[in-house]
């Protein structure tokens, strides 16, 4: 078992398959874009299932897809399939923007990638376009109801907060009441160097607003390691459920079971670091499967007891830095 020295078991992994991303978030990247990197540095689809089995003989059960955007490498399907092949109890789970997710619902049902986070901050088209540089609103929006239709999928809707969040709230809710998803709101945290989408918003700064318009309430039954979770009855009639991510004003390190492997084989023990372990080079070195374990555990074993973010109040806001790479390049 993945146990490092704070008695944190890691059982669960999220893996980044590409730093590619047909979306251009103004707080994932920063305005001048990124440089992708090049053909031979991302890992192979063999390679990337590979890790995947040597994390699961380590104890995980658990592993999300994620980018970038995953659903833009060609080889996605092939590395979800062969991964499910050798493992066929694994949790296997994606994160994705829902750009081309209505293309691939039939495979991920067929490979049992039940759980589907889908980003989508905006239900404004125009807005949609402002944060994303894209016009894509609509066939996100038609992906989640594909999804939902099929009646397997576990559906959560993710919103990073920012002010206009607050300003749209009711339409935000309105547009998902009835539908069978969990929306998530989440504290943004500092990735690029800009304050891209406007100052830091606390999640209680949200709670104020939805306890405003309906009866909220904790349910401790589904919370899970980041998320805290809510029953919420909205507007006195419309039972929701709503999860709250707030990395920064309420810190979850201290039940933090996640590792992460980037497109380009690092493994990050913690989304906030700047220490990076690079899998890729013992692999294409010829490093057999004990001296990857090897690896894998020493760097556990080294993990920090939490992240390093700093939040600092001025003026009513809150200013954080964080000395990793830009979201678009870890995966999330």
């Amino acid at each position: 078992m993945l146990t490092d020295a704070y008695k944190r078991k890691h059982d669960y992994l999220r893996v980044s398959i590409t730093d590619k991303c047909n979306l251009r978030c103004r707080y994932c990247m920063p305005p001048e874009g990124v440089e992708l990197l090049p053909h031979g540095q991302v890992l192979r689809n063999e390679e990337f299932v590979r890790l995947i089995g040597i994390f699961v003989s380590l104890g995980v059960v658990k592993v999300r897809f994620t980018g970038g955007e995953p659903l833009v490498r060609k080889g996605f399907i092939d590395i979800v399939t062969r991964t499910r092949s050798l493992h066929p109890a694994l949790e296997l789970c994606l994160t994705t923007n829902g750009l081309l997710l209505g293309n691939y619902i039939d495979d991920l049902e067929r490979l049992g990638v039940r759980k589907l986070n889908i980003s989508l901050d905006t239900i404004s088209r125009e807005r949609y376009r402002a944060i994303t540089a894209r016009d894509g609103l609509h066939d996100v929006l038609a992906a989640i109801d594909r999804a939902l239709a099929a009646g397997f999928f576990d559906v959560k809707v993710n919103a990073v907060l920012f002010g206009d969040t607050m300003a749209e709230l009711d339409e935000y809710l309105d547009y998902f009441r009835g539908r069978d998803v969990t929306l998530r709101f989440i504290e943004k945290m500092p990735f690029v160097a800009d304050e891209a989408g406007g100052p830091f918003l606390s999640s209680e700064a949200l709670m104020g607003e939805l306890r405003a318009r309906g009866e909220l309430k904790r349910n401790m039954g589904t919370d899970t390691n980041v998320a805290l979770m809510y029953d919420y009855l909205y507007r006195g009639r419309y039972p929701m459920k709503i999860g709250v991510i707030p990395p920064l004003t309420q810190k979850f390190c201290s039940a933090c079971n996640r590792l992460r492997i980037t497109s380009d084989g690092y493994l990050k023990t913690c989304l906030h670091s700047s220490v990076d372990h690079d899998l890729k080079k013992l692999i294409r070195e010829g490093a057999d499967d004990d001296r990857v374990r090897a690896e894998i555990l020493r760097a556990v074993s080294e993990k920090r007891e939490g992240h390093s973010l700093d939040c600092d109040h001025d003026d009513g806001g809150c200013s954080v830095r964080s000395g990793s790479r830009s979201m678009s390049k870890i995966g999330g």
